[in-house]
């Protein structure tokens, strides 16, 4: 079957490949972006009488020159397109160069094998295409689908894009109803607001390829306090797909009528953007917005958190397949805001898990698959719920959770903790310490006359513990006798990476404090049987169990204060104690023999070697 996709990228990749060498990859983006408006302009009826000819710039010597000058007498022809062409073409004509010339010649009669009726199209794909070429980031096609499924858009009269790119997300609605109602439906109100000037100006451009006429777009922070006009503009539907991992350097005043929940850290500026989007949704309003684990489970945002779940305006949370935006590994959830929840959804938020159903889109990005995208929508309206993928939990239950929001605490850390017959909270059994921080400073004058090894993640491996001796240093204050050091039976856990790796402290010990990026447990034994909890922190159900209690975006973490809460299964103790020698002795056979394996090994092939003439280097 012909598709007109695979058409459509053939000759953007050739547009790119012609320009290479010359200019930049933002640079070429511009161009194409250009000569393929210009056709449009052509193509159109309603600028006919635009001197801006296709041709004209096929027999030129000097097309950049010319472009430039043809460009601002369009803009000032028809204001609908002040500032944007010569706007975006601002940073290529510069170029006088006959070569340079040439290859824009070229551009053009690449872009004449795009037809009439495709042309629109064409200019659509090549944002999409170009916006990661030249370096940008869209939101991925299969959010836009979720997005776009979340609400009835026939009964939606305004939306807004806060943070909004070139508009891609409202483009997909505006297309999508198009094709749906064989029309551009006028009556429906589209605002954006987005920091990039570039972006902007193609959001605006995209609106008139588009027969887009009911929209305001301003270039404008987002997050800024100085707009008045349009602070309190109130919509029926709100996304926002907001930039993360990265520091604001904006004064949040506290007077700020947006921040009703709380004034955000300029660390992590999360939840001034959701706090946004909750402050512009009407009455009857919808908001979805594209966060991170660490927008729903970061502490310094716990106030902000317990404000917006007091006032229950959290519908769903759904976890997404992680890598969906382009080079980029880190997670996505989806943050659904409802201003007026139906009364049986009221006092409690449905959690999706939909991380399973991704799929490799090409080598540095991943999709979400129909099934997937299906089955959230599905869920989501009709309520469904099933396990490990989808519950409704009660706002007093995430309460006593500390208001945290990860929705694989809530789907499977229950699930499995009613595997067992009877459990209680760690907390209960053991006491939880997470290592010192110990500075490079620190480190180099500790380590003068040292009397302890400190152990790192690196000195955990295979359940055992190894001790480097560049690790040796002496402890700073007094307080870390006892506090940080380790003795045999306490249980380490990593408390930061991809991975959890757990040890366990033998009776031949050296004597070690543990490092900020470790976790000891210490078993209460009169409770507990500390190889029994070893064995269980090493299962599938318990390696699940930490995993639902993990935050963190780019990096993993494993937090004291949630780790307490891990339920752990229940048993008699004399029955533990005896299952725990056992395991036990079986730990220390298993090591005994493969260490005795691998000295037989070393000494045979040492051996052999020898008969050879050759020696082994130790």
């Amino acid at each position: 079957m012909y598709n007109l996709n695979d058409k459509y990228e053939a000759i953007i990749n050739s547009c790119f490949e012609e320009l290479r060498g010359t200019f930049s990859q933002e640079q070429s983006f511009y161009i194409i972006l250009g000569v393929a408006t210009i056709s449009w302009i052509n193509m159109n009826e309603e600028y006919n009488s635009s001197n801006l000819r296709y041709r004209r710039f096929l027999n030129e010597h000097s097309s950049f020159m010319l472009l430039r000058d043809e460009l601002k007498s369009f803009e000032h022809q028809f204001e609908e397109f002040d500032g944007i062409l010569t706007g975006l073409m601002d940073k290529v004509f510069i170029y006088k160069d006959k070569s340079e010339n040439k290859k824009l010649k070229h551009i053009f009669h690449i872009i004449e094998n795009v037809e009439e009726g495709e042309i629109r199209k064409f200019i659509n794909k090549l944002t999409s295409t170009g916006t990661k070429m030249s370096g940008f980031t869209e939101t991925p096609e299969s959010i836009k689908e979720i997005i776009l499924g979340i609400t009835d858009f026939q009964r939606i009269k305004s939306f807004a894009d806060y943070c909004s790119g070139m508009s891609g997300v409202a483009v997909y609605i505006f297309e999508h109803k198009e094709s749906e109602y064989n029309r551009i439906d006028r009556d429906l109100h589209y605002y954006g607001e987005e920091i990039n000037t570039s972006n902007y100006l193609i959001s605006k451009l995209l609106m008139i390829v588009n027969g887009i006429e009911n929209y305001e777009i301003n270039n404008k922070d987002v997050l800024s306090s100085d707009d008045d006009r349009n602070r309190d503009l109130k919509f029926d539907f709100i996304v926002s797909d907001f930039p993360q991992v990265m520091n604001y350097d904006i004064s949040f005043k506290s007077n700020d009528s947006r921040f009703k929940y709380g004034v955000p850290s300029r660390s992590s500026a999360d939840w001034a953007f959701c706090q946004n989007v909750i402050h512009h949704l009407n009455d009857n309003g919808i908001g979805v917005v594209v966060g991170t684990k660490g927008t729903l489970v970061r502490s310094n945002e716990g106030h902000i958190r317990r404000g917006v779940l007091e006032d229950d305006l959290i519908e769903s949370i759904i976890t997404l397949p992680d890598n969906l935006y382009e080079k980029s590994s880190i997670g996505t959830e989806l943050i659904i805001f409802n201003k007026n929840k139906d009364e049986n959804r009221k006092n409690k938020i449905l959690f999706i898990n939909a991380s399973e159903y991704g799929y490799r889109l090409n080598k540095n990005q991943h999709a979400i698959s129909l099934d997937g995208i299906n089955k959230v929508l599905e869920y989501y309206h009709l309520g469904v719920e099933e396990d490990h993928f989808s519950i409704f939990v009660d706002l007093e239950k995430i309460k006593e959770y500390n208001h945290t929001l990860n929705p694989k605490e809530y789907l499977d850390f229950d699930v499995l903790k009613n595997t067992f017959e009877r459990s209680i909270p760690l907390k209960e059994v053991a006491d939880i310490v997470r290592g010192v921080q110990v500075s490079k400073g620190d480190l180099e004058r500790l380590s003068q006359d040292p009397t302890h090894f400190l152990l790192n993640v690196k000195d955990i491996d295979d359940g055992r513990i190894y001790y480097d001796e560049a690790s040796l240093l002496t402890y700073k204050r007094h307080d870390w006798l006892g506090r940080y050091d380790i003795e045999p039976n306490d249980i380490l856990l990593t408390s930061k990476g991809s991975t959890v790796k757990v040890a366990i402290v033998e009776d031949d010990c050296a004597q070690a404090f543990i490092s900020g990026n470790l976790t000891r447990i210490r078993v209460d034994t009169s409770k507990y049987d500390p190889y029994v909890l070893y064995e269980f922190l090493q299962s599938e159900v318990g390696i699940k169990m930490i995993e639902g209690l993990q935050t963190g975006t780019t990096i993993k973490l494993l937090n004291t204060s949630q780790l307490e809460r891990l339920e752990i299964p229940m048993f008699d103790i004399k029955y533990m104690n005896d299952i725990g020698n056992d395991i036990k002795r079986n730990k220390m056979e298993y090591e005994r023999t493969i260490s005795e394996a691998t000295m037989r090994f070393e000494n045979n092939r040492e051996e052999l070697m020898g008969r050879l003439g050759w020696s082994i280097s130790k």
